[in-house]
């Protein structure tokens, strides 16, 4: 305790403070109905960051299901996680383009801090008492548990943004050959994002113009 520095009473202070700010945004906007569009946006990042759990990937479809029509066009949405993802940092800097092309620069700001706001909270609300739990085996058994749910979370945030991605077949060449650089050839992240980058530009309809049909078609004519 002495190392960590921070007491007990402080931790669950830390913790009453998560959940007051997540209460009080809540009904403000959803129960008095305050117009105040800053005030949405923290309140929209703030909830999906105190509830979200397994990584980066598994927020995106929170995400869009949230700004998607209401902020942005689809479109625009994953032009931006194409940006994020080709950038350093981890994926939840996303929040801050999401913000800035809903309200500028403020939106940025107040989306940021909205997002990582909780994670940040609640990892010193709960140190204190990691130097405790850490030694009890029933504790250290269920981490093994949620660790291996926030893997399923992963693949299923997948599966989900496949559906909502992949709209032609160009898409989904793309997916695959950048999907086999990194999986089977070990290829750094970086190249394999530059590699798809540059055969996206290469199919696309200012250039071969090649694979824009859509990905799937029905037997009986519809598209899927």
């Amino acid at each position: 305790m002495k190392r960590i520095g921070i007491p007990l009473w402080v931790g669950f202070l830390i913790f009453l403070i998560w959940i007051g700010v997540l209460v009080l945004t809540i009904l403000l906007v959803d129960v008095f109905e305050v117009e105040n569009e800053y005030l949405q946006i923290f309140e929209v990042m703030f909830r999906i960051g105190s509830i979200i759990y397994g990584g980066g990937q598994v927020v995106l479809p929170m995400l869009q299901s949230e700004v998607v029509p209401a902020w942005m066009s689809k479109d625009n949405f994953f032009q931006g996680l194409g940006l994020a993802q080709s950038m350093p940092g981890p994926l939840f800097n996303f929040s801050a383009y999401l913000g800035a092309v809903y309200k500028g620069v403020p939106g940025a700001l107040v989306a940021y801090i909205g997002l990582f706001g909780p994670g940040v909270i609640l990892i010193f609300a709960v140190v204190p008492f990691w130097a405790r739990l850490r030694h009890v085996n029933w504790f250290k058994v269920t981490l093994n548990g949620i660790n291996s749910t926030a893997i399923g979370l992963v693949g299923a945030a997948c599966v989900i943004l496949w559906e909502a991605a992949i709209g032609n077949s160009a898409d989904a060449i793309v997916f695959c050959f950048s999907g086999v650089l990194a999986m089977i050839f070990n290829f750094p992240a970086p190249i394999c994002i530059l590699a798809g980058g540059i055969l996206g530009a290469i199919l696309s309809n200012d250039a071969a113009n090649l694979g824009q049909i859509p990905f799937c078609i029905l037997s009986g004519g519809g598209e899927l």
